[in-house]
């Protein structure tokens, strides 16, 4: 296996292991035993667990940011519909799902945003890109005459995100979609309304 390939198969590895066991619960020995490779390996590509965490992080990261632009960006449905499809798609995931680890990005800001200044930055990088895809999708729906809102893009984007994270904890309580299904009840009848012409 090549240097990169061994490196990519670590952090695909360590993304299973740490999102259904967690960062804390998954030690070193654990994820390269998953990996099947020497310990020696893991410390020739990652300087520590936490910096293996952080990039971990980044590819879950990367694989949401992917399939959240590939909805929003589709052109073939209005913004406020690519929004609902966005909130459609993540209750599906979750109603079809036999994991209920949730949500990376949620578990690690418990976890360790406390203790790790890395990862902590790494989270804020996130945050601030998941805004900023949902922001100008809502500022496109405003645009459109579809939504109107009071606060800032942003700012409602913001609030989208915090609620959906609390969501998924309480779906993990629970085992089911109902959390998603009522904070999308109350985002599109309170927050994003759609606007019909007079």
């Amino acid at each position: 296996m090549r240097q990169t390939g061994t490196r990519d198969h670590l952090i695909s590895t360590g993304l299973r292991l740490l999102h259904t066991q967690g960062f804390h619960a998954s030690g070193v020995q654990d994820i390269i035993q998953a990996a099947g490779v020497p310990k020696g390996t893991f410390y020739t590509h990652f300087e520590s667990k936490e910096q293996f965490g952080a990039e971990v992080l980044g590819r879950f990261w990367e694989q949401r940011a992917a399939r959240t632009t590939a909805i929003l960006s589709d052109e073939t449905m209005s913004p406020l519909a690519r929004l609902k499809a966005w909130f459609a798609g993540k209750i599906t995931a979750k109603a079809e799902s036999r994991n209920h680890a949730g949500c990376m990005i949620g578990n690690f800001s418990a976890e360790l945003a406390v203790d790790s200044r890395l990862v902590r930055d790494r989270l804020a990088s996130i945050f601030a890109a998941w805004t900023t895809l949902l922001a100008t999708t809502i500022q496109e729906a405003v645009d459109a005459g579809e939504i109107s809102i009071t606060l800032p893009p942003e700012t409602v984007a913001a609030f989208l995100i915090d609620a959906f994270e609390g969501a998924i904890l309480r779906s993990k309580v629970d085992r089911d979609p109902t959390a998603l299904i009522r904070l999308r009840e109350i985002v599109f009848g309170s927050i994003l309304v759609e606007r019909h012409p007079a």
